[in-house]
């Protein structure tokens, strides 16, 4: 699922607090930059999904015989293809 910045702007406050108020978690710099690793982590996680993307729409376009997007069969080969491309990336 992609997230907007707004919405992982949104997200990355309230997870900050929840995670520096959960009991045996000490934070070694101050709740605002905890948020900014929150939000880096979380763009750096956006980035990855958006290559995989691409690898994936890649894969489909280079078929001999077109799939129109958004049809069943384009659904159900792109999520086939994804996990494949995810799986060889991460050694799942």
């Amino acid at each position: 699922m992609r997230f907007s910045r707004e919405r992982i702007f949104s997200l990355a406050g309230p997870l900050t607090t929840e995670l520096l108020a959960t009991e045996g978690v000490s934070a070694l710099k101050p709740a605002e930059e905890v948020r900014a690793e929150v939000i880096r982590a979380f763009t750096d996680e956006a980035k990855v999904e958006d290559t995989i993307d691409q690898e994936v729409r890649r894969i489909l376009q280079s078929y001999s015989r077109p799939v129109v997007e958004g049809s069943p069969e384009w659904e159900i080969l792109y999520q086939k293809t994804r996990e494949e491309v995810s799986r060889r990336r991460f050694r799942f």
